[in-house]
C-alpha cells in the first residue's frame, strides 16, 4: 500500500521524468476493477488527456497529485497501486487502470492492486478531495510540530476508547500513515497497539511523536519500503523492523518472540515485553 514516503518518492520522480512530456493519448484502463475509483466516463478521459502536457507532481498524504496542464490534475495512489514509467512498450502490463502514451513513445501506467484512485479532476475540484481536513498537515512538514501533535492528543475526551493504533492511522490520524509504517512507529515508541491513547503520559506522547518523525524520515531517505515499488519498478530501501517476516523472531531489543494479532482490520506485529 502506498503511504506518504512512497507517494513522495514517486511524485518527485514523476516531476523529474514526466514534466513537459506531451500526451498523445490516454485511456482510463483496459481492465475492469471493482475498487479502482474513477470520476468520469472513459471517453472523457480520452478526450481531456489528448494533447495535454504533464506538469509537477506532489504528494498528498498517501496519494499523488500530478498536474495535467493547463487545467487538470491526475489523482493517484491512496491504496495499493503500481505507478510505472515505461520508456517504450516492451514492459507495458497486460492489465492497467490508467494508461498514458506520450508523443516521444514513452508511457505511464497505473495498475490498481487492492484499491486505489485513478481520477482526472479539474483544478477547481481539488479542494473537495478527501480525506484531508483543512487542519491536517503532513508529518514531514515543519507545521507538524510537537505542539501540533499535542493538539491532536488534546482532542481526546476523558473516557475516549480510541486505541493508539486507531489514533495514528484513523482518527484524528497522522496524514499519509497507514498500517505499513504503524508497526515500526509503535515499536520505536514502545507502545502496544491496543493501548488507549487517552492514557498516554506526556513523555509517551512525545515518544510517539518522535517515532513518527524518525520512521518517516528514514523511509523517505531510503525511497519507501522494500515491499513497494517506485516509478521505475525498483523496490524501496526501507526494511521494516516489524512485519510478517518477523513473526516469532526475537525482538531486536529484548529477544522476546514477536507476536501478531488481528486488530482494526489488519495485522499488528509487536513485542509483548517492550510494547506496553
Amino acid at each position: 500500500m502506498i503511504e506518504l514516503p512512497e507517494a513522495l518518492t514517486i511524485a518527485r520522480q514523476m516531476s523529474q521524468e514526466l514534466k513537459g512530456r506531451r500526451i498523445e493519448s490516454g485511456l482510463r484502463g483496459n481492465a475492469p476493477h471493482k475498487f479502482a475509483f474513477y470520476n468520469r466516463p472513459a471517453e472523457e478521459y480520452a478526450a481531456i488527456l489528448k494533447g495535454k502536457t504533464m506538469g509537477e507532481a506532489t504528494d498528498y498524504g498517501g496519494g499523488i497529485l500530478a498536474a495535467v496542464e493547463p487545467d487538470y490534475v491526475l489523482v493517484l495512489g491512496g491504496g495499493g497501486e503500481r505507478i510505472l514509467f515505461h520508456p517504450d512498450e516492451k514492459t507495458l502490463p497486460k492489465k492497467h487502470q490508467l494508461w498514458l502514451h506520450f508523443e516521444d513513445g514513452a508511457y505511464l501506467t497505473v495498475t490498481v492492486q487492492g484499491w486505489g484512485y485513478a481520477q482526472l479532476r479539474h483544478r477547481s475540484e481539488i479542494a473537495d478531495l478527501p480525506p484531508a481536513p483543512a487542519k491536517r498537515v503532513s508529518p514531514l512538514s515543519e507545521a507538524f510540530s510537537l505542539a501540533y501533535f499535542q493538539g491532536l492528543c488534546g482532542e481526546l475526551e476523558a473516557q475516549d476508547a480510541r486505541s493508539v493504533k486507531f489514533f495514528v492511522i484513523s482518527k484524528p490520524g497522522v496524514w499519509g500513515v497507514g498500517n505499513g509504517y504503524l508497526q515500526d512507529i509503535l515499536f520505536r515508541a514502545k507502545l502496544h497497539p491496543r493501548r488507549r491513547a487517552i492514557d498516554l503520559a506526556a513523555a509517551e506522547r512525545q515518544a510517539l511523536y518522535e517515532a513518527v518523525k524518525e520512521t518517516l524520515k528514514q523511509a523517505v531517505e531510503l525511497g519507501g519500503r522494500e515491499s513497494e515499488r517506485d516509478l521505475y519498478n525498483r523496490p524501496g530501501g526501507y526494511r521494516r523492523l516489524l512485519d510478517s517476516k518477523k513473526l516469532g523472531q526475537p525482538c531486536p531489543n529484548c529477544g522476546t518472540p514477536i507476536e501478531k494479532m488481528q486488530y482494526l482490520g489488519g495485522s499488528s506485529y509487536f513485542c509483548p515485553r517492550c510494547q506496553v
